[in-house]
Order: C-alpha cells, then sequence, then structure tokens
C-alpha cells in the first residue's frame, strides 16, 4: 500500500500525518470541517482551551453523523479502527506538546 505524508492544521497547530494514497483529500477535508467548528465555538462561546475545543468538535461531528441519526444502524455505531489510530496520534501529540496527559491506549477505556 502506498502511503503520503501530509500536514493537517486544526486549532493553530500542524499535525504531521501518514494517510493510504488517495485519502490526502479526504483527510484535509476533515481536518478542515473540525479546524471550522473550533474556530465557530472559540468565537461563539469564547472557549480558548484547545483540548475543550476540539472535544467540542468532535462531540458535534459524531452527533451530526448519519451513524448517530440512522434508525436501520444499531444503536452503537461501529467506528472503523482507522478512526482510533489517528485520534491515538493525535492524543500522543498533544501529549507532546503538554497540553494532554499521557491516558490509557485502549479506545473503550
Amino acid at each position: 500500500m502506498n502511503e503520503s505524508a501530509i500536514q493537517v492544521t486544526i486549532a493553530g497547530r500542524t499535525y504531521p500525518l501518514t494517510v493510504a494514497e488517495g485519502e490526502a483529500v479526504r483527510v484535509r477535508e476533515a481536518a478542515g470541517k473540525i479546524d471550522e467548528l473550533v474556530q465557530r465555538f472559540q468565537r461563539d462561546y469564547g472557549v480558548s482551551d484547545r483540548q475543550d475545543l476540539i472535544a467540542m468538535a468532535a462531540l458535534q461531528l459524531l452527533s451530526d453523523s448519519p451513524l448517530a441519526t440512522d434508525q436501520e444502524e444499531s444503536s452503537a455505531p461501529v467506528i472503523p479502527a482507522e478512526v482510533f489510530d489517528d485520534l491515538e496520534e493525535i492524543r500522543s501529540l498533544l501529549a507532546q506538546a503538554g497540553i494532554a496527559s499521557e491516558g490509557p491506549k485502549d479506545p473503550t477505556s
């Protein structure tokens, strides 16, 4: 599998990522949506803590997702393992920057 190295910026912080070939546009668009929400929450609610803003954006995006509103799906949406891998990478980068503490790596914790 071919991979590409890209950088995305969320809440004023740049994250280097390695993505599968052909996924760079999708990942950049997703990061743009997150950053857009972060900026909106910061402007509308006066929140300045990056971790709070990113958490609020994640909650908004997941609650708006088709899986959250689709009545034919089970009550527990299936989240691809790649999502947890990407979140773990972001959490690790935040911890390295001193923004978040190192925590459990088990996504069910």
